[in-house]
């Protein structure tokens, strides 16, 4: 997959849509000033678009320029409204709970309406090189859980998700032709993945 797949995807699922862009602030506000700030590319194209994240501060300085973004715990905070999209990109490897995260934004999900989640993907090749290199994984100190595209399905089954697809996908220029090479033979090998799926109703 070109390493433009995650925004290309998120880009024409969203287009037109009612969308909740969880986990938005991705850290800092000044992620802001960045082109592939995945909230600055919702809100291109979403027809209406809220935010949500943990960062209390970061919220309040993007909201005073012009956002709308929620400060709350996405496994538990209720927003009163329903969405035709929810994005939470690079997040459910920092939740304490992901089962319950996924039942709440189910219940903030329209009939029919779509999930759409990215996570870094644990069988990356890379991550073989730093065990065999120094003995283990380099894991990200915020991060504290791992999905292979397995895993994944069924953690979104039993939380009542449907037509589940999860897609492998490199998001690495670094080591670009090598991993794609790799992946071409096996997808498991990307560097993330990318997951789409569908509340019942």
């Amino acid at each position: 997959m070109a390493t433009n797949y995650r925004l290309d995807t998120i880009r024409q699922k969203t287009r037109g849509k009612k969308v909740l862009d969880v986990g938005c602030v991705d850290h800092r506000s000044s992620n802001e000033q960045g082109e592939a700030w995945l909230h600055k590319v919702i809100r291109e194209q979403a027809a209406e678009l809220v935010g949500l994240d943990f960062e209390a501060d970061e919220v309040d300085k993007l909201n005073a320029r012009g956002y709308n973004i929620v400060h709350g715990d996405a496994e538990v905070k209720d927003l009163g409204q329903c969405f035709e999209v929810i994005v939470a990109g690079e997040l459910i490897e920092h939740l304490e709970n992901p089962g319950r995260f996924l039942r709440n934004m189910r219940k903030h999900l329209v009939p029919g309406g779509e999930i759409i989640l990215t996570t870094p993907n644990p069988f990356y090749p890379k991550r073989l090189m730093e065990i065999l290199g120094g003995g283990k994984a380099l894991v990200n100190p915020q991060h504290v859980s791992w999905f292979c595209p397995d895993t994944l399905k069924t953690m979104m089954l039993r939380t009542g998700f449907v037509d589940i697809e999860i897609t492998p996908f490199n998001n690495s220029q670094r080591l670009r032709s090598a991993v794609e090479a790799m992946t071409r033979f096996r997808p498991w090998f990307a560097t993330n993945l990318l997951a789409c799926a569908r509340n019942p109703g």
